[in-house]
């Protein structure tokens, strides 16, 4: 090896032990991370490898709310039918699929992200969207990654877990499948729902919605058969008549 190859070896051990002796000895949980860290536990010490695994787990569940508020963003942006494609890709229910836009939609929930104090627990985040600003205003200095909703609800004076006979069912929708298309069903729906918003004290429930749609999917596609099938056998008979024809004309 020469001189100048062993220099430059030694340069880098150098660098490489300067670079090491000015990392950061103990690590602390970073709210604000948005990447996954690895290999990064410089000191092994059990203090150490908690916060980076901490800090790893609330990215994950932090990609959760990236999510969501990336299906709020197609939900403004796609059409409709598309959307409703998109949902059925993911196999998302009515109330799966509610509460992922009520926590991409909210502003109150971004403007804590970027502070680093989104909740890392889901159903806590989406309790969070349904506040009014106010409420949110109330909660807001209690708010950081690992704060509970049993908290946030004794905060605000509310009770943790509703009572299911507050919860009154009035009102079934029903839809002809022969006098829809799917376009047409999701197009209708997503019109009730939006009038419906403006009465406060209504749920809209949509778990059906999937199962429906296929339901006229499947209705539609037997039609399409049965006309195809029809068609053919009409197909048929009609070259065997103009054979018969031929023959007879022939002889």
């Amino acid at each position: 090896m020469s001189n100048n190859n062993v220099a430059m070896k030694d340069d880098r051990e150098n660098l490489s032990k300067v670079i090491q002796a000015n990392q950061p000895k103990t690590k602390s949980f970073d709210p604000l991370q948005n990447s996954i860290q690895t290999l990064q536990v410089n000191e092994k010490t059990l203090t150490n490898y908690i916060e980076q695994i901490k800090t790893n787990i609330y990215v994950g569940k932090k990609a959760m709310y990236f999510v969501a508020r990336d299906v709020y963003d197609a939900k403004v942006n796609l059409s409709p039918p598309d959307f409703s494609r998109l949902v059925e890709k993911f196999k998302w229910n009515g109330s799966t699929q509610s509460k992922i836009l009520a926590i991409g939609r909210s502003d109150n929930l971004f403007k804590i992200y970027k502070q680093g104090h989104l909740p890392s627990n889901w159903t806590t985040l989406y309790e969070l969207s349904t506040l009014t600003d106010e409420e949110f205003k109330k909660v807001r200095k209690i708010l950081e990654p690992d704060v509970s909703w049993n908290k946030i609800a004794k905060e605000l004076g509310k009770t943790n877990t509703p009572d299911p006979n507050w919860l009154l069912n009035f009102l079934n929708v029903e839809v002809d499948k022969r006098k829809v298309s799917v376009a047409e069903f999701v197009q209708t729906l997503t019109a009730i729902k939006k009038d419906l918003k403006k009465y406060k004290v209504i749920k809209v429930v949509d778990d059906n919605k999937e199962k429906v749609q296929k339901s006229i999917e499947r209705y539609i596609n037997s039609l399409n058969k049965k006309k195809k099938k029809a068609d053919k056998d009409a197909k048929k008979k009609e070259n065997k008549r103009k054979t018969k024809e031929i023959i007879k004309n022939a002889a």
